[in-house]
């Protein structure tokens, strides 16, 4: 399922390049899109060529997305074109993170500096990592003849990544009521591991 949007941004006439340019300067994709389309002007109409390649940041190139670096012939009347960054899926949850696109002089291999000249590309994450739960929502009872008690961990809302979660044991409060540590029961810590899928 395709997801993506444009975001207008309004510049300066001076802050744009003469000949080229993007006509979005910010885009938001869903990771699950596949693909982004990013549309690249040429501005005069005339015959020329441009330099379109893609620079890390948040979102990291052979990770996130297929890095570009490619040259787009625009042939005389041609006012744009698009090129086709491929954005990659995984199972893991992660914040949004971003990549840029940026246009380069083809004869001097320079960065072209004005503002529409790069645009920013947000892959939005489409996983459910979930959230942690006890099973039981209600106390558990354990026999004080029994050596061990089982408590069931769950994971609800999503299963999507693998997800850890540390434990402890604690004593609730001092009163003589409550069951104590080295006395009552063997103090335990760790780390508790689901795998993608694994909700229980």
């Amino acid at each position: 399922m395709r997801q993506e949007h444009e975001h207008a941004e309004f510049l300066d006439e001076k802050n744009k390049h003469p000949l080229f340019g993007f006509r979005c300067l910010h885009y938001s994709v869903s990771e699950a899109s596949g693909s982004l389309k990013i549309a690249v002007l040429n501005k005069t109409g005339n015959a020329g060529s441009i330099r379109v390649c893609t620079i890390d940041a948040e979102a990291k190139a052979g990770e996130d997305y297929e890095k570009l670096d490619t040259i787009v012939e625009f042939t005389k009347g041609q006012k744009d074109k698009f090129v086709e960054v491929v954005i990659k899926d995984d199972d893991s949850w992660e914040p949004d993170e971003d990549f840029f696109v940026q246009l380069y002089d083809v004869k001097t291999d320079q960065e072209l500096m004005e503002q529409d000249c790069r645009t920013r590309v947000t892959i939005i994450d489409d996983d459910k990592p979930g959230a942690i739960y006890f099973k039981e929502s209600k106390a558990i009872q354990a026999d004080a003849n029994e050596k061990t008690v089982e408590i069931e961990i769950e994971r609800r809302n999503g299963s999507d990544g693998v997800v850890t979660v540390q434990y402890e044991t604690m004593e609730l409060d001092t009163t003589e009521n409550t069951a104590s540590e080295g006395v009552d029961f063997v103090k335990k810590s760790g780390i508790l591991e689901f795998k993608h899928n694994e909700t229980l």
